[in-house]
């Protein structure tokens, strides 16, 4: 036992030892300090030449110079197992890094030159062309995140056209430059939204047009991934909005469209009603009121431009049934006393051959409204107040729903608004006096 013991300590003794050996023999050729030919024939033959730099080449020579096969060790760490000529890597090789970091392909001139794979320490891998020893010319990279982009490269960076997909199914496809989307291209997003348009350092900004998978699409400015400055979001359910956004909302001047006609006209602010706006309906009336953060603050006043024509919210026409009687030339011509009235009430006698009265009447007015005597406002009654029922509308909103968590992610939700609250306003035809001088 006690002999069989002392056997396989000396076998182990051996074995290190002749590790030893090894080791020590390889010290002599990368660890020492002679400088030239370490060993073999390193004119024309097989050798070991350690340079002035400390690296250390091992293979074939001729004429004193590393030609062909051959293996190079760098004092750093850095190695590379290929071919050489005229003493620089030429033709294939294998370069590996000493952070693990390995390219394998084409040398000329002691460079990465042509087509090459680079393998990344941190599991980046690269395959296309090189150029000086950097990615130039078409080449594929795929990140280690499952990123893919497939395109162009100058020193070393996305640059030109190229495609790069995304590890949650989102696509981009146009142009780089410097290693970020710059100019036009499009986004694609996985669930089905679009982005076409001009990018700036990898950001949607510019002019562009933004798809969503509902139908709803907008045209405008955008900054920063965002809507921004004027633009128009034309929504799948028929409305329309067409103003001045700001971070992705409704901010500054702006006009609302409702499918059904109506609409709003005024200041927004974060997708709300905030300042002077006035709302329109499809039968043209219009009431204008002041906001506040969506709210209204105070009377509204109903306008008086829609009565220019003859127009008003009981007669959108502008057949003469709000009180606005206009004499045509059949009633001018009668001369029996009969009476003309009008739907509130109001008579107007006609005068026998009175040709003054038949002149005003040419003009479409009628002198019980246009003379000084302060006659009652034939829309509100001589109330100076009008009754309006309350009016709530669905309008459109466009939110990212990204969480500022990778690209933007927008989608579209109704905000139920009032938009004209339950209530008197003041009759814009008489300034809430309830009576008209109209000369």
């Amino acid at each position: 036992m006690y002999r069989t013991g002392n056997k396989l300590a000396y076998v182990i003794l051996l074995i290190i030892s002749s590790c030893t050996l090894c080791y020590s023999q390889q010290d002599s050729l990368f660890r020492g300090t002679k400088v030239g030919c370490i060993s073999g024939d390193c004119q024309n033959g097989e050798g070991a030449y350690r340079t002035s730099g400390g690296n250390v080449y091992t293979g074939h020579f001729f004429n004193g110079k590393f030609q062909g096969q051959g293996r190079l060790i760098y004092h750093d760490g850095d190695e590379y197992e290929g071919q050489f000529e005229s003493g620089k890597m030429s033709g294939q090789g294998k370069y590996i890094y000493h952070d693990g970091t390995i390219y394998t392909g084409q040398f000329a001139n002691g460079r990465m030159e042509g087509q090459g794979t680079m393998e990344y320490a941190s599991g980046n891998r690269y395959e296309g062309m090189f150029r000086n020893n950097v990615k130039s010319g078409t080449g594929e990279f795929w990140f280690a995140d499952s990123s893919h982009y497939s395109g162009n490269f100058v020193n070393d960076r996305m640059d030109g056209q190229g495609t790069l997909n995304y590890p949650n199914g989102d696509k981009f496809v146009g142009s780089f430059s410097r290693g970020k989307q710059n100019g036009k291209g499009i986004y694609y997003y996985h669930e089905g939204n679009r982005y076409e348009g001009e990018f700036v350092n990898g950001n949607f900004q510019g002019n562009g047009s933004f798809f969503l998978n509902d139908g709803s699409h907008y045209d405008g400015g955008f900054k920063a991934d965002n809507f921004s400055g004027f633009g128009i979001f034309y929504y799948a359910n028929g409305d329309v909005y067409a103003g001045e956004f700001d971070n992705g909302t409704y901010n500054g001047c702006g006009i609302y469209y409702y499918e059904n006609g109506d609409r709003y006209e005024g200041d927004f602010l974060n997708n709300q009603s905030h300042g002077t706006g006035t709302f329109y309906e499809a039968d043209g009336s219009a009431t204008e009121y002041h906001y506040e953060h969506g709210n209204i603050v105070g009377e509204g006043v109903q306008l008086a431009s829609m009565y220019s024509s003859g127009h008003s919210p009981l007669n959108p026409a502008g057949d003469n049934t709000t009180g606005t009687a206009v004499h045509n030339q059949e009633e001018n011509k009668n001369t029996t006393g009969e009476t003309s009235a009008n739907t509130i009430g109001t008579t107007t006698s006609k005068q026998e051959n009175n040709q003054t009265e038949k002149t005003e009447n040419t003009t479409g007015r009628n002198s019980s409204v246009t003379n000084n005597t302060g006659e009652i406002c034939p829309v509100c009654k001589g109330k100076g107040k009008i009754y309006k029922p309350e009016i709530r509308k669905n309008k459109m909103v466009t939110k990212d729903i990204s969480n500022g968590i990778g690209p933007r992610n927008f989608v579209t939700y109704t905000v139920n608004e009032v938009v004209r609250p339950a209530g008197y306003v003041t009759c814009g035809r008489c300034g809430g006096t309830g009576k008209i001088n109209d000369n």
